[in-house]
């Protein structure tokens, strides 16, 4: 299949692109767009008084390439593009576009080099500040980090995480469920949620921090088991026996699943006048009520 040929308005439309670009001081994009308008004169069969045109949008497009700074600095005379030449002013473009690139890529891997030192560098100040028993001040440098450094994928959820090992939860849970919106499916920032709420004896929440962490991470037999204890905290022995059983249904291994499952056997089974069978049905029902995860 034969490219399509480049006619006047592309040419035109990729030399109004650069200048728009030049005027956002967008090197790279700029230095693209001039390259294909060039290779469009050289493919193309434009003549007469489109080809004028263009080279006359081309002539401005030039002037607002020499004017950035980084320009100016290379080419202190300025680009200079010849009638006839078009090929080689073409390769000129092309190379400088790809030396740019190089040098930018490196330039911003150095930068960010030197970002995540300096924010590791506060990750440490406030984790001394923890240990020396200044929380308010931890929680001030906490929140300038958070503000700092958005820009970096997690941030919150690791600082949510930290928060929450130095026993902190009403601090990390704000930065936890920051971290949750931007990121639906972080696994860390859930695990640490339910932990906090845990930790604060808040076990309602806690349980819905476990239902949304299976709605949007999947199940599991040590969130079945989380779930199951919580219920134990509440002395609801119903859910507390369906809910080690679906752990045991994932992982007939897991001993914790195991050990509530017998805790719980005997009341759920002891409250009913009927056989053992029909005593578990009820408990059995609410547990698939209560951990229904359809939305």
């Amino acid at each position: 299949m034969s490219p399509a040929k480049v006619t006047a308005k592309d040419i035109r439309e990729d030399i109004a692109r650069a200048r728009a670009y030049a005027k956002k001081s967008n090197y790279l994009k700029t230095l693209n767009c001039l390259a294909n308008a060039i290779r469009g004169l050289v493919t193309s069969q434009v003549f007469g008084a489109e080809k004028f045109e263009i080279h006359a949008h081309l002539d401005e497009a030039l002037r607002d390439l020499n004017k950035m700074k980084m320009i100016k600095r290379l080419f202190p005379k300025g680009l200079k593009y010849q009638k006839g030449k078009e090929r080689e002013f073409y390769k000129t473009l092309v190379q400088l576009h790809k030396k740019l690139g190089t040098a930018m890529e490196n330039a911003r891997q150095t930068k960010m080099r030197k970002r995540l030192s300096v924010l590791d560098e506060n990750m440490i100040k406030a984790a001394k500040l923890v240990e020396a028993k200044q929380p308010l001040e931890a929680r001030k440098l906490y929140r300038k980090i958070s503000e700092y450094f958005q820009d970096i994928d997690g941030i919150d959820s690791d600082i949510g995480n930290r928060l929450t090992t130095f026993g902190m939860f009403p601090e990390a849970i704000d930065y936890l469920n920051k971290a949750l919106e931007d990121a639906p499916n972080d696994v860390r920032a859930h695990s640490a949620l339910i932990l906090c709420y845990e930790g604060m004896h808040e076990v309602d929440k806690a349980m819905e921090a476990i239902k949304e962490t299976m709605r949007r991470v999947g199940v599991s037999d040590n969130l079945y088991v989380r779930m199951a204890k919580l219920h134990l905290e509440k002395r609801e022995w119903g859910e507390v026996f369906n809910n080690a059983k679906s752990a045991l249904d994932r992982n007939p291994l897991n001993a914790e699943a195991q050990k509530l499952m017998k805790q719980a056997e005997p009341r759920v089974f002891a409250g009913s006048g009927g056989s053992g069978k029909a005593a578990a049905k009820k408990p059995a029902d609410s547990g698939k009520k209560s951990h229904d995860l359809n939305i």
